[in-house]
């Protein structure tokens, strides 16, 4: 029920919410800074105090439970919530048992670099270049994985990075906790059931060291470690309360300190003490598992019944509930990714894309949006910040016009957030997966756009990331990429001069893509079962349904659903790819096969390659249109890739999920890899996501529907489709047009869509003056970035993306003056 005179909030501005403002202000000011104490403090356990003998999730949870009772107590700036990710007021986390060493090779120039750098001093440089990093050598997911598995061929293939991205290399994280028991009744409470369900499983004729006994007594130890923080926290805001002379800011710490020791142990009473609670355990779990993509999920339903509660009781009002929610926004981003220099090209100028979800339906079915949904929304309106990234469902036969219409608003506004999802389409996605019908109307987005339900479901989103431009390479060249030499790197398939037939390429295209997936899933297979043994999530384990009840952590199978993701680099490419050599070689016989693969060789040089080129680029099928060869194509490569993924079980007995976002590695992959036959010439960008390739859609109706019919069932893992708008004066009138394709999008079946509502001339003067742009905020390819930090090939891939007049429904042409 919507009780709100003004869904705008028009009369809150950043002006009427000073704190809001300061805050926002600092966080453009900081400088990320490398924090160690993370890394300090568990090296320091497991050389001196670890125990060899306990179960994994019993030494996970006594090194989490270590590092949080010595984690210091810091308070940066005016924020009303306790509580830091890391030491620094922006820091990036260490987290050695993952890419932390990649870093050694930088210490002295990390903090002088010229694109991102990252402040490190040199005292804590010296301490990890003498102390921390050479007791990781041998340690970290990778090595142990090398040692163990005897570095088999799939480790090597992801290792070049050229033919696919193992995530758990780096990370688990990507999932969606359930906060709503816990801010019920209190860690206390959940701690009170591990134990009793620890006794049921020890008389049960387990023994008390047993593996289940083991995990719930992990369970109570590293929940216990949050405890311990927020005392922490509660205590140094008492002492600031007694040691300051300011009235106000006297009885914000005092008033600090009585929130945290009542929670996260104890429940919930009021709208501030929930939202609190949710940011401790939130940095609680990043003591355990690394800052990426661990995400919020759908605050506007968890947060409303306290929000409703304190309004009807005239506890709280709209301005002091903004500020709040501003106030977790802004804490949110208080913590970046360390990213060494050898990955900006990959990773240059992401967050941490901790994913908040709004709007859409419940359980029931029924719309969910309340007043709450709309502060959000306001509060993302007026920071305009990179993290949290927020995300709005819309379900066209249960949210209302004016919803609708509000967030496309928003996004006008802001330029680039919320992104929008459907529900209809990715509910019957996730029922396609074996998700009951209420869990899956639950679902939140987990970092970019990947789908889950909120608290039941561990989907390791981000397992694989597979560079589908590598399978066409290796089956125009039998089983061989240009960038890797003469290798014989996949199946010894027939030379281009043998195929005589599209269906022929076409099924010598699925056996390199075939293998190559095989090692992509035998790589997540070894990192996984290294995970198992060295990075359980006793902690996380009780924010989700299930583990408690089957007795097993997430990372044994314990949650409900179990999948895992991969998603795909380059597929506008590859189905362009897959029209040309259709169209150009077999059906019109404007080249032969052989005449193609050596113009590509060439990079298309000369005046006849250049002639080749500019016909595969302009004269042949494009996805993206309504070419029936460019359709079929899209459709028989969504369709291989979810039959095959779907064949693969996991680790931890669920299915493999096909996926279409890229980061910005469409930019950096690009920038290495050879010519392709729809024209694109060697070191070109690819097209980001599910986006078809810039200038290739010329009419956007006709795109968003060659993009929806795609949907559904086949891409589970969700994808991310880049549109932008040429911005209008008139935003009221831009909204209703806004609001009305993203309709029609939704009803044709698309899945998700983001935009950037800017022109090409405000991106390239961006580029070349970032001085003026210091806050422009941009969507990449599922997460949102601030355009100043993106390097110049992802620049260039913004810049040069396809972009629409909403009025007349066209492409504007692209001048590359």
């Amino acid at each position: 029920m919507i009780t709100l005179e003004d869904i705008r909030l028009s009369e809150y501005t950043l002006e009427h919410l000073p704190r809001l403002e300061e805050l926002r202000r600092l966080s453009f000011v900081r400088k990320p800074e490398i924090c160690i104490e993370r890394a300090r403090c568990i090296t320091k356990y497991l050389k001196y105090r670890d125990d060899p003998t306990d179960s994994p999730e019993l030494r996970q949870a006594k090194k989490v439970h270590h590092f949080l009772r010595r984690k210091a107590a810091r308070f940066h700036d005016c924020n009303l919530l306790a509580g830091t990710t890391t030491s620094k007021a922006l820091g990036a986390p260490l987290f050695p048992e993952f890419f932390a060493l990649s870093l050694w090779p930088e210490l002295e120039t990390v903090s002088t670099r010229e694109k991102n750098p990252q402040a490190l001093s040199a005292e804590d440089a010296r301490e990890l270049n003498q102390l921390i990093f050479p007791f990781w050598m041998d340690r970290s997911v990778l090595e142990v994985a090398r040692t163990r598995f005897d570095n088999p061929k799939c480790l090597k293939l992801f290792e070049s990075l050229v033919f696919f991205i193992a995530g758990k290399a780096g990370c688990i994280s990507h999932c969606v906790p359930t906060y709503t028991p816990m801010l019920e009744k209190g860690l206390v409470g959940v701690i009170d059931e591990a134990t009793a369900r620890e006794a049921e499983a020890s008389q049960a004729g387990g023994g008390a060291n047993s593996r289940q006994v083991q995990f719930y007594r992990a369970i109570k130890i590293a929940l216990q470690g949050i405890i311990e923080y927020a005392g922490h926290l509660a205590d140094e805001a008492a002492y600031q309360a007694r040691i300051i002379d300011d009235p106000e800011l006297k009885k914000e710490f005092a008033d600090m300190a009585e929130v945290c020791r009542q929670v996260p142990a104890h429940p919930a009473r009021s709208f501030r003490e929930a939202v609190n609670a949710i940011w401790i355990c939130q940095i609680g779990m990043h003591a355990e598992n690394i800052n990426m993509a661990m995400s919020p999920g759908r605050l506007d339903q968890v947060l409303y019944p306290y929000f409703r509660r304190d309004m009807d009781a005239g506890q709280l009002d709209i301005a002091g509930a903004m500020e709040l929610i501003g106030c977790l926004w802004l804490k949110i981003s208080d913590n970046v990714i360390m990213v060494p220099e050898a990955s900006e090209e990959m990773f240059g100028g992401a967050g941490t894309v901790p994913a908040i979800t709004l709007g859409g339906v419940d359980s029931q079915g029924e719309d969910a949006v309340n007043d709450l949904t709309y502060l959000m929304l306001r509060v993302t309106e007026l920071l305009k910040i990179r993290d949290p990234n927020v995300n709005a469902r819309y379900h066209y036969e249960k949210n209302s016009d004016d919803y609708r219409k509000r967030v496309a608003e928003v996004i006008i506004n802001t330029r680039a957030v919320p992104a929008f999802f459907n529900d209809v389409a990715n509910i019957k996605a996730l029922c396609g997966q074996g998700e009951t019908l209420a869990h899956a109307r639950d679902y939140a987005v987990i970092g970019c756009v990947e789908l889950a339900s909120s608290g039941r479901d561990y989907p390791a989103s981000s397992s694989i990331m597979l560079n589908l431009s590598a399978a066409m390479e290796m089956a125009l060249y039998g089983g061989r990429r240009p960038i890797t030499g003469e290798t014989q790197v996949g199946p010894a398939t027939a030379p281009a001069a043998q195929i005589t037939s599209f269906e022929q390429f076409w099924e010598a295209f699925k056996q390199q893509l075939d293998w190559l997936i095989d090692q992509a899933v035998q790589t997540n297979e070894i990192l996984g079962a290294v995970h198992q043994e060295m990075m359980p999530s006793p902690l996380l384990s009780a924010f989700f349904e299930g583990p408690m009840q089957n007795g097993r952590d997430l990372i044994q199978g314990g949650a409900l659903y179990n999948s895992s993701g991969a998603t795909h680099i380059g597929f506008a490419d590859t189905v362009d790819s897959l029209s040309a050599i259709e169209s150009a070689v077999f059906a019109r016989k404007k080249v032969s096969f052989t005449e193609l693969v050596q113009a590509m060789e060439n990079d298309f040089s000369g005046a006849d390659g250049e002639k080749l080129r500019l016909y595969l680029k302009n004269q042949t099928p494009k996805y993206g249109t309504e070419d029936p060869i460019a359709r079929k194509n899209a459709r028989n490569l969504v369709g291989h890739l979810f039959r095959t993924y779907q064949s693969r079980t996991n680790y931890r007995g669920g299915k493999y999920r096909p996926a279409y976002w890229t980061m910005t590695n469409h930019a950096g992959l690009g920038g290495i890899s050879g010519a392709m036959p729809n024209g694109r010439k060697s070191g070109g960008l690819f097209a980001s996501g599910i986006t078809p390739v810039s200038g290739a859609a010329p009419e956007l109706t006709a795109c968003l529907n060659a993009v929806a019919e795609l949907g559904g069932e086949q891409v589970p893992g969700c994808w991310a489709l880049n549109i932008k708008y040429t911005p209008e004066d008139d935003v009221a009138a831009m909204s209703q047009r806004f609001a009305q394709t993203i309709e029609a999008y939704f009803r044709a079946g698309g899945q998700q869509v983001q935009f950037n509502i800017m022109d090409y001339a405000m991106l390239n003067d961006a580029k070349k003056h970032p001085e003026n742009y210091p806050e422009l905020m941009v969507r990449v390819s599922g997460y949102s970035a601030y355009f100043k930090d993106l390097n110049d090939l992802m620049k260039d891939e913004l810049i040069t993306r396809t972009q629409y007049g909403l009025t007349d429904g066209r492409a504007v042409p692209f001048n590359d003056d």
